[in-house]
């Protein structure tokens, strides 16, 4: 989900112009799905009698919107490691401080905030109706290290009787737990990239590394969340993305169609589960043929959309511009709103209605999210300048 950034990642700064037709179909899916995150966990919120009931089956957007992230991140991240190769600079040092400075660097003051906004707004460690808020030391510590939900804690601590060693996301950051797993896919990732197109040899400490990496989208798996296999997904879409556009555009649609097909069926059979492979599986492939499908049409004047040549203009130039602006803070949006969502409930849910309080919540949080984008985020690449400068030879 932090990968996404086409125009943005690039520049550093919101461009002015719109990107080309297969840059646009990212924003698009990157900003529509950031929106449908915060909507989604709104109305679980503010309404739950329809969508927080046990045992009734509810599709849930945020959980949706969380395997398009996932599978936008292997894509992307995969087709820069490739495009990048073959510069003699691009070394796994350098590819993990660029992973610091777009993940880590916007998250930490991010934890900061719900910490210390968590703390004045709810008075410490309770439980609201719809989250537990933990706000103890060795959570606080967790996070920062982004150690919370590991696999390995989470099985040492009941066998060693020490309960502190597992904790989950802080306070009101409940949906980081996908931050701190795509960082460890993108460290195992990396690692294993580098073994095979650098032959960079591990020693004893990268195969720990790896190990512990790989630990943590494996634990998912295991506990039945396979949101890591859209990144798995989007990565060899990704490496096999040559040959993907030698096929007929035809047959993208077709599989976009049946794969859309089977993803139904998954959800009707698995009771709306967006956690299981199968779900995850289906959805993932047809949103990478349907990228390959509207990247290889043509548009109007007969312009055909190919690598290297001219790119389609799917929409309106106003269209783009919108697109890539709600693309440009939706990280930010993602770190905060969950937090601003509970931050209206506890001081406004006995005087607004549910109807109210929706609307206030998107807007506030988009309002806020740019504001910490504007601050934070979009200097990402200069932390990544100033990283490598004083932490690479």
């Amino acid at each position: 989900m932090t990968d996404a950034t086409p125009v943005v990642e690039r520049t550093g700064a919101l461009s002015a112009k719109p990107s080309g037709g297969p840059i646009i179909f990212f924003d698009v899916a990157r900003g529509v799905s950031a929106q449908a995150v915060v909507l989604g966990h709104a109305l679980n919120i503010f309404v739950p009698g329809i969508f927080m009931v046990p045992g009734q089956r509810v599709f849930y957007m945020q959980s949706f919107a969380v395997i398009i992230f996932f599978v936008l991140s292997g894509f992307l991240i995969t087709s820069a490691v490739l495009k990048k190769k073959s510069q003699p600079g691009f070394t796994f040092g350098s590819y993990l401080i660029d992973r610091i400075a777009r993940v880590i660097y916007p998250l930490i003051p991010a934890l900061v905030l719900i910490t210390v906004f968590d703390f004045l707004v709810i008075h410490g460690s309770t439980k609201l109706p719809f989250i537990r808020i933990d706000l103890s030391p060795q959570t606080i510590a967790g996070n920062f290290l982004l150690l919370f939900n590991h696999p390995f804690f989470q099985e040492l601590a009941p066998r060693l009787h020490m309960p502190w060693m597992n904790v989950g996301p802080v306070g009101s950051g409940a949906p980081l737990w996908s931050v701190v797993a795509e960082w460890w896919i993108y460290v195992a990732f990396g690692l294993l990239a580098f073994v095979a197109i650098r032959r960079m040899k591990l020693g004893v400490g990268g195969v720990i590394l790896l190990v512990f990496s790989i630990a943590v989208p494996v634990g998912y798996m295991v506990k039945g969340g396979y949101e890591s296999l859209a990144w798995i997904i989007g990565m060899l879409y990704a490496l096999s993305a040559a040959q993907m556009r030698k096929l007929p555009v035809a047959l993208h649609g077709l599989i976009a169609l049946l794969a859309t097909a089977g993803f139904l069926a998954s959800l009707y059979y698995g009771g709306q589960n967006l956690h299981a492979a199968s779900s995850i599986g289906t959805a993932s492939v047809a949103f990478c043929h349907l990228y390959f499908w509207l990247s290889g049409r043509k548009d109007g004047d007969g312009t055909a959309s190919v690598p290297g040549g001219t790119v389609p203009r799917l929409a309106t130039p106003w269209f783009n511009r919108f697109s890539v602006f709600l693309s440009s803070f939706s990280y930010s949006l993602y770190l905060i709103h969950f937090s601003v969502i509970t931050y209206l409930w506890v001081y406004l849910h006995d005087q607004l209605s549910a109807w109210q309080l929706i609307p206030l919540a998107l807007v506030v949080s988009n309002v806020l999210a740019y504001g910490y984008f504007l601050l934070v985020e979009r200097h990402f690449h200069k932390v990544g300048k100033f990283l490598k400068a004083r932490m690479l030879r």
